[in-house]
């Protein structure tokens, strides 16, 4: 990893126009003697800043031409929609990570991606129960490898639609509402409840996991985006391993049946969400 933080754009221009950074004392003090030659180098630094600021600012247009302007009026809209930019930009990682806007993403990704992995590597097994018939359950599966590349595909002007447009209230609103259907229609004994349940989650699979990279950029910021959201995906990660348990969980104190286990985490994430959008609201 580099050692330090990555930079936006607009940050990395910021720091190039700083007029501070032609003076480095721990070189300048060579110089303490000669004046002359001191203000020359310090004239050296600083064309060559303006020649880097202006190489950069005119490869993105964001001086000067109406591209410009669109582009920074573009930014600011997006960021004034969504309610909750800079929320905590500037303050340390860690101050970061003992906030409520870090806990409560953390613990809502950590019970997502769990329901999300559990259901991708059980959902033969799950339908071969719920729908009494192995075949039938064969064929949701089938259904169901196909149909998860190209959701993907598919959510990806819907993604950017809502994201772009929406605050992040909405779209954590609409992670949880989509998730508390899903959830239900896992339940059900039903065939077209399988395939509809499918539909709804190879499309919301690929919107919640880049609405969290979304909220984590948003709320956190690019300073310190690598390891706040770093150690979200992380601890959902080292939590995705109960996912065995989960399993035994299902056949030997359920008889195979999902219900019960899915219903738990059904509502454990409902409660989360339902808190994380009041508490983002």
């Amino acid at each position: 990893m580099p050692k330090n933080s990555y930079k936006t754009v607009g940050e990395l221009v910021a720091h190039a126009e700083d007029p501070e950074h032609d003076i480095r004392p721990e070189i300048d003090h060579q110089y303490a003697n000669d004046e002359a030659r001191l203000h020359s180098i310090r004239q050296h630094r600083r064309a060559r800043r303006e020649e880097m600021v202006d190489e950069v600012t005119s490869l993105l247009g964001r001086k000067g031409g109406a591209d410009g302007d669109a582009q920074t009026r573009a930014e600011a809209r997006k960021r004034n929609i969504s309610g909750v930019w800079g929320a905590q930009h500037g303050r340390s990682a860690l101050q970061q990570i003992r906030s409520p806007w870090f806990i409560l993403i953390t613990l809502f990704t950590v019970i997502q991606m769990t329901r999300i992995n559990y259901f991708v590597a059980t959902i033969r097994t799950q339908y071969a129960h719920l729908l009494r018939s192995p075949a039938r359950a064969v064929a949701v599966n089938n259904f169901f490898d196909a149909a998860l590349p190209l959701g993907g595909i598919a959510s990806i002007p819907l993604i950017g639609l809502v994201l772009d447009n929406t605050s992040t209230a909405f779209v954590l609103a609409l992670l949880v509402a989509v998730a508390t259907l899903i959830g239900i229609l896992g339940l059900l004994p039903s065939a077209p409840a399988a395939y509809a349940n499918i539909v709804l989650f190879v499309l919301y699979r690929p919107l919640y996991y880049t609405a969290v990279s979304d909220y984590a950029a948003k709320v956190f910021g690019f300073h310190t985006f690598g390891r706040v959201y770093g150690l979200i995906i992380c601890l959902a990660g080292v939590l995705n391993f109960s996912q065995s348990g989960l399993d035994a969980l299902t056949h030997r104190a359920f008889g195979g049946d999902p219900r019960p286990v899915n219903a738990g985490l059904l509502v454990l994430a409902a409660g989360v969400g339902v808190g994380l959008v009041v508490f983002v609201a």
